[in-house]
C-alpha cells in the first residue's frame, strides 16, 4: 500500500516547519555546520518553487489523501544493477543510527569486521518525488544533530519514523516497517551488490568516518524462527550514504564499537 500523505500538501508542510524554524538572518549564520546550511537553502528554494508555481487556492484546497510517486527520482547510480523491470517506488526513508564492527583486540593491526546496522527509519517519500535536491542533503545534516529520540521527528526534515533497520542475523539486513501510526511491512533482504561511494558524493560522518558504500538488496526468506507479513517489496537500495565506516585497524579500538551514519534507502515492489 502506498504512502498516504498528499505529496504537495505534505511537502510543502515539511519545508515551510523546516524553513521557518530558524529565522531567515539565521539560515546563512557561519555558526551553522555548512551541511546544515546547504539543507536549509535547498528546502528554501523547494518551498518558493511550490509556492510560485502552485495556486494558493489549489494548496488550500488539498487534504492528506495521497502522495503521488508515479515519477521517482531516484538519482541513477553507476556500478548498481537498475531497478528489475516490473517495479515500482514503494517507500523512501532515512536510517539514522549506527553501523557496528567488532574488533581481535589481541592483534591492534588487524581490520574491524563487521557486525549488522542499527537505525531508526524516517519517512521522505513524498520529499523523494517533490524536494530532491533538499532530500540529497538530509544524511549528512542529521549527523550533525544529535539521534531523535524516540517517537521524535528527523531533523532538519521534520520527517516522521516508518519503522527500524537491523540484522536478524548476521547475513540479513532487516526492515520493520510497521509503527502504530503505518504499516509498511517486514522486509528479510540480502546483499546483492555494493559499490563505493562515488568521490563527489563522499559524505564525511562524525569524527571524519568516511561514508560507507552504496548497496542494493534484495528480498529473501525470513530466517529461521521468523516469519515474513507477504511485504511487495523486492528490492532496496542504500545511496547516499554518510558515515558508518570503521578505521582502517583496530589499533585503540575497544572489541565492539558503533559508528554513527545515515543513509537513504529506496523500497522498490510489486503493486
Amino acid at each position: 500500500m502506498l504512502p498516504s500523505l498528499s505529496a504537495l500538501l505534505f511537502v510543502a508542510s515539511a519545508l515551510s516547519t523546516t524553513v521557518s524554524a530558524i529565522p531567515l538572518a539565521k539560515r546563512h549564520n557561519s555558526a551553522w555546520p555548512e551541511v546544515i546550511r546547504s539543507y536549509y537553502v535547498a528546502a528554501a528554494e523547494q518551498l518558493a518553487h511550490l509556492r510560485a508555481t502552485t495556486p494558493r487556492s489549489t494548496l488550500a484546497s488539498l487534504t492528506p489523501t495521497s502522495c503521488n510517486i508515479a515519477s521517482p527520482n531516484m538519482p541513477s547510480i553507476s556500478g548498481l544493477p537498475p531497478v528489475s523491470e516490473g517495479l515500482s517506488l514503494y517507500h523512501v526513508a532515512v536510517g539514522r543510527g549506527t553501523q557496528n564492527y567488532t574488533c581481535d583486540i589481541a592483534h591492534p593491526s588487524s581490520a574491524p569486521v563487521a557486525a549488522g546496522a542499527s537505525a531508526i527509519m524516517y519517512n521522505t517519500t513524498c520529499m523523494s518525488c517533490m524536494a530532491p535536491d533538499a532530500l540529497s542533503k538530509v544524511t549528512a545534516a542529521s549527523l550533525k544533530l544529535p539521534t531523535p529520540g524516540k517517537n521524535k521527528l528527523l531533523f532538519p526534515a521534520q520527517a516522521f519514523m516508518s519503522g527500524n533497520h537491523y540484522f536478524s542475523d548476521l547475513t540479513t539486513p532487516t526492515f520493520n516497517l510497521h509503527t502504530e501510526k503505518a504499516n509498511y511491512g517486514i522486509q528479510f533482504t540480502k546483499l546483492l551488490t555494493k559499490v563505493p561511494v562515488p568521490d563527489s558524493m563522499q559524505q564525511l560522518g562524525q569524527d571524519q568516518a568516511k561514508a560507507v558504500p552504496w548497496l542494493k538488496l534484495s528480498s529473501s526468506d525470513a530466517p529461521d524462527g521468523l516469519a515474513s507479513d507477504g511485504s511487495p517489496v523486492k528490492e532496496i537500495y542504500r545511496i547516499n550514504t554518510a558515515g558508518g565506516s570503521a578505521p582502517k585497524t583496530c589499533d585503540a579500538m575497544p572489541a565492539t564499537f558503533e559508528v554513527q551514519y545515515a543513509a537513504e534507502y529506496w523500497f522498490w515492489g510489486t503493486t
